[in-house]
């Protein structure tokens, strides 16, 4: 059984600096460590560190078909949720990395220093990874984690901090604000408190779909963080 989607918006675009990009969504149900209360995905329908859809071989063998139709430069992996959480993630990248292409991982911050899935992020090429509150009151109300894993903004800045300064592909560092959350100026100076102890390539601010922050407050916030 099949269950990686190719969507038409995302099939085979073009970087800017004009690689070709087979985008591959690898999670046919949302699975996340999170359950979060304006997420445009929906409710989480897995919520955990982990979770197996099942069978991959099928999957691949039309992933390989698609490469070979396309001739991408590069593959880029997303999921409904946090990819880190998929069980067959290990198979995927070492399956592209097989076909002689690299890889690039659309994920949040969490995981990303945690061992397990550590590992997994660093044997891409390269990593994008997203992350909006540093704030206990915020990060619980909205991501809504499940009580027993413990899980912390304080625990995010620290994994984010560990990937980061060992993982050496491209890291895309984005910082996500969402409207009547972390768009002052006080959430702004926390976010760059966050933003400063991480090893990036690129940091990217922007905003959440649904609860968005106008183009002249996010300019206003980006220069708050790179100061």
């Amino acid at each position: 059984m099949n269950y990686f989607e190719y969507k038409e918006y995302e099939y085979v675009k073009t970087d800017k600096d004009g690689r070709k990009v087979l985008s591959v969504g690898i999670g046919p149900e949302k699975s996340c460590i999170f359950n979060c209360a304006i997420c445009n995905l929906d409710k989480t329908k897995y919520q955990g560190e982990w979770h197996d859809f099942g069978p991959v071989d099928d999957s691949l063998a039309l992933l390989k078909q698609k490469i070979e139709a396309e001739k991408p430069d590069l593959v880029e992996l997303f999921g409904k949720g946090d990819i880190l959480t998929y069980r067959h993630l290990c198979a995927t990248i070492d399956f592209i990395h097989a076909q002689g292409l690299p890889v690039r991982m659309i994920t949040n911050c969490y995981l990303l220093g945690i061992d397990g899935h550590m590992e997994l992020a660093s044997k891409c090429e390269e990593v994008v990874a997203g992350f909006c509150f540093t704030d206990d009151e915020t990060f619980n109300k909205i991501h809504r984690p499940v009580p027993e894993l413990n899980f912390t903004p304080a625990k995010q800045t620290e994994s984010m901090v560990r990937f980061s300064h060992q993982y050496n592909g491209h890291f895309t560092l984005r910082v996500l604000l969402v409207k009547g959350f972390n768009d002052t100026n006080e959430k702004a100076a926390d976010i760059k408190k966050v933003v400063d102890q991480v090893k990036y390539d690129v940091l990217w601010v922007g905003t959440w779909p649904k609860f968005t922050v106008s183009e002249e407050r996010i300019a206003e916030i980006d220069r708050i963080i790179r100061a």
